[in-house]
């Protein structure tokens, strides 16, 4: 085969056309809803079962029932705290907002923060919102007696995407930089602080953020982590808050075990929407909280490439074209394209399934279809048009006779 500089320079300027196209592409996000639904379809068929190691204590309508309306006294939560502590948990998760101290009964206040303190495994949450309408974030903080008992404290920010679903979680977040750690890791971290965080994922999975402010006044997040959900609302195990806090379960459901304390009950505490939630009932964000913990416990956590990684391989799928064009059996266009097609679907699932890589391929998908479009296009105009495009063809008709020249 004779070398052709013209045609491999073209082949390169095609590839760099294309990378560029991509690059545009992958900058603008113009593929993310594809790439969502991509990864929505492949969670619903790719769920597990979640192990007993993580319960939940639910505060739901029974409990609403036996113990009243909400809130309740600071002093149950204490008793129940203590009935953990008895069972031999091995971290108790308070998904429960306890930011304004009660200055009509403090001794409520005490008596939590003494339970908390002779457990030494309790995680409070923190969150942050604006004291006024239009005012900056500030962070809202368990009452200054709970927070100072407590082993730790985590966010509980929850990021939704731009189609009101919760896909992920962010491990590490904060009022200018990012220092809490999520409730979940800080739950986990908890727990294995006994054995020396051994356990501990190290480095923290997750993408990073390479966009760092130091404005006090920004929430920063990182180590951005997509989840695979167990399934929708329901997956983990649920025992009544009231059940515990009665004493009506026995101690084995609950040696050893993370224990997460939140609300279930419909209208009360925050919903969630999730991939996992279509057709179904919301997911109380305590119930997200587990799936987080769960993630962390057993590796499940999957972490996106990067913009340069993304650029990188898409890049790599484009230049196989580029390169094979032509060659026998790969002259049909349509023929092509659905092997390249198959060639970067297979190759998104391999780094989802076999590496926790979430590569979106929508873009590199687009620009090789429309790639192969066009080829298409070309190759039929280029049948129905023969004599446009062979110059013999074009003198051999101009030398024809006209019937005015015969007559």
């Amino acid at each position: 085969m004779r070398f052709d500089p013209f045609h491999l320079l073209t082949r390169c300027l095609i590839w760099l056309a294309g990378s560029g196209l991509l690059t545009v592409l992958l900058a603008t996000g113009i593929g993310t809803p594809i790439d969502n639904a991509l990864y929505d379809w492949h969670l619903r068929h790719w769920r597990y079962a979640p192990s007993d190691d993580v319960v939940i204590v639910a505060i739901d309508a029974k409990s609403l029932t036996e113990l009243g309306r909400w809130p309740w006294p600071r002093m149950l939560h204490a008793r129940l705290i203590d009935r953990l502590t008895a069972a031999g948990v091995r971290g108790i998760g308070v998904d429960i907002t306890v930011a304004e101290p009660n200055t009509t009964h403090p001794e409520n206040d005490l008596a939590l923060a003494q339970a908390i303190k002779r457990n030494g495994r309790v995680v409070m949450p923190i969150f942050a919102e604006p004291t006024a309408l239009g005012g900056p974030l500030e962070e809202m903080m368990p009452a200054p007696a709970i927070m100072a008992s407590g082993a730790a404290l985590g966010h509980v920010d929850v990021a939704e995407d731009a189609d009101g679903l919760v896909r992920s979680a962010y491990l590490k977040a904060g009022l200018g930089r990012p220092y809490w750690p999520s409730f979940a890791l800080a739950i986990y971290q908890t727990g294995n602080h006994q054995a020396n965080l051994a356990n501990q994922p190290d480095p923290l999975p997750g993408l990073r953020n390479d966009k760092l402010s130091e404005s006090p006044y920004l929430w920063i997040r990182d180590n951005y982590v997509l989840l695979r959900y167990a399934g929708p609302a329901g997956r983990f195990g649920r025992i009544s808050y009231t059940d515990v806090l009665n004493d009506r379960v026995p101690a084995a459901l609950l040696k050893d075990r993370w224990v997460l304390i939140g609300a279930t009950s419909e209208g009360l505490g925050d919903a969630i929407n999730t991939p996992a939630s279509r057709n179904t009932p919301m997911m109380p964000g305590v119930e997200y909280q587990a799936n987080v913990l769960e993630s962390l416990l057993r590796g499940l956590t999957i972490t996106p490439l990067s913009f340069a990684s993304q650029l990188l391989l898409g890049s790599l799928m484009l230049a196989l074209p580029v390169l094979l064009q032509g060659m026998p059996g790969l002259r049909r266009p349509w023929l092509a394209a659905l092997i390249h097609t198959c060639m970067v679907l297979l190759l998104s699932l391999f780094l989802l399934r076999g590496a926790d890589r979430w590569w979106p391929p929508s873009a590199c998908l687009l620009l090789l279809l429309t790639g192969y479009g066009m080829l298409g296009l070309f190759a039929s105009w280029q049948r129905l048009a023969p004599a446009t495009l062979d110059p013999s063809l074009v003198r051999r008709h101009a030398a024809a006779p006209r019937i005015t020249d015969i007559s």
